[in-house]
């Protein structure tokens, strides 16, 4: 039997060996991991929160969030591989890496369908199911790891504003990097969210700003970007 792979794999013992390794002692004021749920196959789903924990209470309480995601689809391997860099950066030595972590808390969930990940599924979980078409109303029996980020998203907005939700995914025939974002709603925000997209072509010439599509279709009503 020949398997033939559609991205280099990244599992979930990759994920968790590499969170092993960041989420140290000499790390603690900088990132920290908790599990965000049990999977129906009981594995840990991870979550992580990355900012500059040393500030004082007054401080973190003030910071805004961006919230993270990614791998809800299992076979969209590159989307680990992203995130991997962009956790990296976050808890880096660079003078950027300290202004963001001094401005925001970034709450992270780098892997939210590990156990479509484990059994080698291409794009739905344990249930059969795509995860990414159940935000609008999830169950915490069927799609545990959906209903536990939700609940998070709500808590998060209890407290701060939420300045960045983004779903890391990869398009199976589309080239470039590029969004898929929401319609504004009201005229006063018809533009807001193709500010950052936006910036992003601006600073590198592999974010196509002419590839972003901001128009929601019926059958992605119930996607994480949109719900």
């Amino acid at each position: 039997v020949i398997y033939i792979a559609t991205d280099y794999p990244y599992t979930y013992t990759d994920l968790t060996k590499f969170l092993s390794k960041i989420c140290s002692p000499e790390n603690k004021n900088i990132i920290r991991q908790v599990p965000l749920c049990k999977t129906n196959a009981g594995n840990d789903c991870p979550f992580l929160i990355i900012t500059n924990f040393a500030s004082t209470d007054i401080e973190i309480s003030l910071r805004t969030a961006i919230i993270l995601t990614a791998r809800v689809h299992p076979g969209e391997a590159n989307g680990s591989y992203v995130m991997d860099g962009v956790i990296k950066f976050l808890i880096g030595e660079s003078e950027q890496a300290i202004v963001l972590r001094n401005m925001y808390i970034f709450k992270i969930v780098p892997m939210l369908n590990p156990d479509g990940v484990i059994v080698g599924n291409y794009r739905c979980s344990l249930s059969g199911q795509d995860m990414n078409r159940q935000w609008k109303d999830p169950t915490k029996n069927l799609y545990p790891e959906i209903y536990a980020a939700k609940q998070m998203i709500k808590k998060t907005l209890e407290t701060r504003k939420v300045s960045l939700f983004c779903d890391f995914h990869r398009h199976s025939r589309k080239k470039n990097i590029f969004i898929y974002g929401c319609e504004a709603i009201g005229e006063n925000d018809r533009l807001n969210e193709r500010v950052f997209p936006v910036l992003l072509s601006k600073k590198h010439s592999a974010f196509s700003f002419a590839d972003c599509c901001f128009e929601i279709q019926k059958p992605r009503e119930a996607a994480a970007r949109v719900v």
